[in-house]
């Protein structure tokens, strides 16, 4: 599903993990343009690690597979280094409050989908 810090899927991720589903994030780091936000920067600074590293190891706290697209060896080297940081309850919560209501990419929304 579309999941990522401005569209974080509170409701259904609770149902997945409710249900035993795992939830993959489709469009984990929403094509990038997040990782210039605040939020997600300081705590990339504060850890001294980059905003995507941030951002996908939110998806790890909260028990989301995110599989980002990276075609560089250095950008999936640097993707695998979200598996050692460690984010503190704080910085999970202040970084799904970043949702929004025009948070999704894609304005269709699946639950209302009609096919043309």
């Amino acid at each position: 599903i579309e999941l990522h810090p401005y569209f974080p899927q509170v409701e259904q991720l609770a149902y997945d993990q409710a249900n035993g589903i795992i939830t993959e994030a489709w469009s984990p780091l929403r094509r990038g343009d997040l990782l210039s936000d605040p939020v997600i920067t300081d705590i990339a600074a504060a850890h001294q690690v980059s905003a995507g590293q941030v951002v996908l190891a939110w998806h790890i706290a909260r028990d989301v597979l995110a599989i980002p697209k990276a075609a560089s060896p250095e950008r999936q080297s640097e993707n695998l280094g979200a598996l050692d940081l460690a984010l503190d309850p704080g910085e999970v919560e202040a970084i799904t409050a970043l949702g929004r209501a025009d948070g999704r990419i894609n304005a269709q929304d699946p639950a209302v989908y009609e096919e043309f």
